[in-house]
């Protein structure tokens, strides 16, 4: 069995794969995702939009709860560069007409090697209301906007859920993975199997005593699936 921990907004496409995929899986939400309203100083950066080298999103939240802000103040034909974490963040944008790049590796380094290499000097991200670990890997100057908030869910049964043999979790980010943890007791957490979707994760994973933890060939939703359903079938 497949547990998706996915926050329902984002799961259509995580359960759609599961469900095609004929395994068995239960989708058990560990975070919940809500938008919140743009302080007065995150729409005065929009106010100044052509004072940045470029624009980034570090998520498809940050896209469902920004981009139509971004939308209001970004000119007609505007070129201001806009760069998305990954595919389906880009998929995302694409949906409100916002044409965006993707690095080559899907995450805040790989974002970061972009920003030098073009050499954008000062960048505005659209983010949830936690800091960017991308502010750890450029000395560029990072500003956030910040439009929604990811909460901790209380799975009650989560304890009981895992109980089962052969039980697989897809963790996407650290967040998820304290949830877990923090809802599962201490016997069981070096028993369970988890699916992460970076190596920082997977470590993370380790400290807390969990032993089985396998990365993704990448943090979208098909790659996680398919690592998942690969255990499963060992």
């Amino acid at each position: 069995m497949i547990i998706n921990t996915r926050p329902t907004a984002l799961a259509s496409h995580s359960n759609d794969l599961l469900e095609k995929s004929g395994q068995q899986f239960i989708h058990q939400p560990l975070t919940r995702i809500e938008g919140s309203l743009p302080s007065s100083d995150a729409l005065s950066k929009l106010s100044n939009i052509g004072s940045y080298d470029a624009i980034i999103f570090t998520s498809q939240s940050a896209v469902k709860f920004g981009a139509s802000y971004l939308k209001q103040y970004l000119p007609t034909n505007s070129d201001l560069p806009i760069i998305a974490i990954g595919v389906a963040t880009k998929r995302a944008l694409d949906e409100y007409g916002l044409n965006s790049n993707v690095p080559p590796n899907f995450n805040s380094a790989g974002i970061a090697r972009l920003i030098n290499t073009a050499k954008y000097e000062r960048c505005l991200i659209f983010c949830g209301d936690k800091i960017p670990q991308l502010t750890q890997y450029t000395s560029s100057s990072l500003e956030t906007f910040s439009c929604y908030r990811v909460l901790n869910e209380e799975p009650s049964q989560l304890d009981q859920i895992t109980k089962n043999a052969g039980v697989i979790i897809l963790i996407y980010n650290i967040q998820t993975l304290e949830v877990l943890v923090n809802n599962i007791s201490n016997e069981r957490l070096s028993q369970l199997r988890l699916v992460a979707a970076s190596a920082r994760i997977r470590d993370s994973a380790f400290k807390y005593g969990i032993k089985d933890c396998e990365i993704a060939e990448g943090p979208h939703d098909a790659e996680m699936i398919k690592t998942a359903i690969e255990l499963a079938s060992n």
